[in-house]
């Protein structure tokens, strides 16, 4: 991407070297524009961000390299997946001719409303530090330069900081929101347990100043204004949840209650994690308690847009699968908090997420109880986990809308996840193995690979409920030809089994060939979450069908972060685009619409 490439040259110049020398050539020193040519467009934009991040806007940029950086913002908001805020169901009562809304996400995505609010500093120049995830820095890095040029034009005309409480707004820029509404919330001292009367009082005070300053904004929509409301002041102020959502509420209400002339039809409330979600949802309750009778959101995007109607037209289709989708059914192999649920005596050895238990091997478990007990428990949860409505309508638009020999999954997932939802046999593919066997680790026989249920089923029995290890030494799976060690018959060595999934692989070779040499078919690959872990066993394949497709052949890249990139010869030829957004969300939109 050009303009990308000389926006990072105007930023960075050309002049100057690396300290360190690159490892591939240790005898030369590889120049900043070499090293940006040699980035992928996803690490190209990561690297403009943090220079517009740690940039300040004393020296504002050039009108022309302004210009540029907002269309290529744009161009980044164009992949990614927006939620329609006129969408959003009603939670809680109404006050007056407002609704309340209780959505959960991240607040740069919603689209249709008026404005956002951000938990700014004081200096209200965003966050000067790339790597925080703060709210202030996320919708400074999405909105654009001209936002904090904005800002430091608002503060050195007058007091050069914004008072905790009170707010300001500002134009969205590159966001979808027209405004944005800042203010600054009280922060808790280091070791503070609770917030002071004071510093109540002052939170209070934000929603108040921040609805004021949304009445004084123009009416664009006669229907009314939207305003969605982030969390002030309960991420790195440390103001407890649990304490500030019951005042946001009380003073949104309040607010609402004493101006029912009110411009603002519409109040969403919105949060980011699971538990600050689950607090709001007692303070206002869905209307409707019934799940099925509340209606989804309305996702939209203008890649979704295009990937929809390259799927409408499409014959034969590859899904192609990887950890990503796993999360997005809840099975998240990097979260804390489900490894603390399920594996809580396995901290002891220093593991805090399922990934974190990638590459160990034998000599790394203290006992052979524990490292059975560990891969036994996992199996129960993987063979437990509730059906998931992201797979059932998957599957189901597969199902109705293509013939099954135009149909192939392949997942580099092992945890059958596919199978359990009902996919064919016949259309599947597993090549970094399964949970469903065990196999023996000296390979004894090429045959000595087992079916894993009969053994689970025999130690659950024996798993220890506190120290979650297999207490009876007879129940630890081993070779039944010649009783040697095994282990989960998966892709985690050169010891792997691949023999028991070459029927897979050849089920596989054989769509593929009808996929290249059938020149009527119009063919779409959706790749949804594979991530960069292991490119070689799905995305740099899925790259090189789309090259010996003769235009046929389409990809779809969808998921967060750099799981999305394509390369941009690609993209330039309409082969392949990315959707950077729940997959939740993007399949139950291809779900209903292609």
């Amino acid at each position: 991407m050009a303009d990308l490439l000389d926006v990072l040259r105007a930023l960075v110049g050309d002049s100057h070297c690396f300290p360190s020398r690159c490892a591939c050539h240790p005898h030369k020193s590889a120049s900043v524009g070499e090293q940006l040519e040699s980035m992928d467009t996803w690490a190209q934009f990561q690297v403009l961000k943090q220079l517009l991040c740690v940039r300040h806007p004393r020296k504002p940029l050039e009108p022309a390299l302004l210009d540029t950086v907002d269309d290529l913002l744009q161009w980044e908001c164009a992949h990614r997946v927006l939620t329609d805020a006129a969408s959003l169901p009603p939670a809680g009562q109404p006050i007056g001719i407002t609704s309340l809304h209780l959505w959960q996400g991240d607040i740069t995505t919603l689209s249709g409303l008026t404005a956002i609010t951000n938990a700014a500093n004081s200096r209200m120049l965003g966050c000067y530090q790339p790597a925080h995830r703060c709210i202030d820095n996320v919708i400074h890095a999405r909105a654009g330069p001209r936002l904090r040029e904005e800002c430091y034009r608002l503060m050195r005309q007058g007091t050069r900081e914004l008072p905790v409480g009170q707010a300001c707004a500002t134009s969205g820029y590159c966001l979808p929101a027209s405004y944005i509404i800042h203010t600054v919330g009280p922060q808790l001292d280091a070791g503070q347990p609770m917030p002071t009367a004071n510093q109540r009082e002052q939170l209070r005070q934000c929603y108040e100043a921040i609805l004021e300053v949304a009445e004084s904004l123009p009416l664009s929509d006669m229907q009314g204004k939207t305003i969605a409301l982030c969390g002030i002041s309960t991420g790195l102020f440390a103001f407890p949840v649990e304490e500030a959502a019951p005042l946001a509420v009380a003073a949104v209400t309040a607010w609402l209650q004493r101006n029912p002339q009110t411009t603002i039809t519409n109040v969403i409330f919105n949060t980011f994690l699971d538990a600050d979600t689950a607090i709001y949802k007692t303070l206002l309750p869905e209307i409707d308690p019934v799940p099925s009778l509340v209606p989804q959101p309305r996702v939209t995007g203008d890649s979704l847009s295009l990937v929809i109607s390259w799927l409408t037209a499409a014959d034969t289709i590859l899904v192609s699968c990887g950890a990503g989708i796993s999360a997005a059914a809840g099975l998240d192999y990097t979260s804390t908090a489900l490894f603390q649920q399920h594996f809580p005596a396995f901290a002891k050895l220093h593991l805090r997420r399922l990934y974190d238990t990638f590459g160990m091997t034998l000599s790394d478990w203290p006992s052979e109880g524990a490292r059975w007990g560990f891969y036994l428990t996992h199996l129960e949860v993987v063979r437990r986990w509730p059906r998931s409505t992201l797979y059932d309508s998957l599957l189901g638009w597969l199902n109705a809308r293509f013939a099954p020999e135009h149909v192939h999954v392949r997942t580099s997932n092992a945890d059958g996840f596919f199978r359990a939802h009902g996919l064919p046999e016949t259309q599947l593919s597993t090549p970094q193995g399964q949970y469903a066997f065990f196999q023996c680790l000296d390979n004894c026989r090429p045959d000595a690979v087992f079916p894993s249920v009969p053994y689970l089923d025999a130690a659950l029995p024996y798993l220890d409920p506190l120290t979650q290890t297999l207490t009876r030494e007879d129940r630890i799976p081993v070779c039944q030809f010649c009783g040697g060690t095994m282990s989960i018959c998966v892709r985690a060595g050169d010891w792997f089994n691949e023999g028991h999934f070459r029927e897979g692989e050849e089920r596989w070779a054989r769509f593929k060939e009808r996929l290249l040499s059938d020149r009527r078919r119009n063919v779409v690959i959706l790749e949804l979450g594979v991530g960069l872990s292991t490119p070689g066993v799905l995305r740099w394949n899925n790259e090189d069908l789309v090259q010996q497709g003769e235009g046929r052949v389409r990809l779809v890249r969808v998921g967060l972060g750099d799981a999305v990139h394509v390369p941009v010869e690609l993209e330039t030829e309409q082969l392949a685009t990315g959707v950077e957004g729940d997959l939740n969300d993007v399949v139950r939109a291809i779900v209903s619409e292609a």
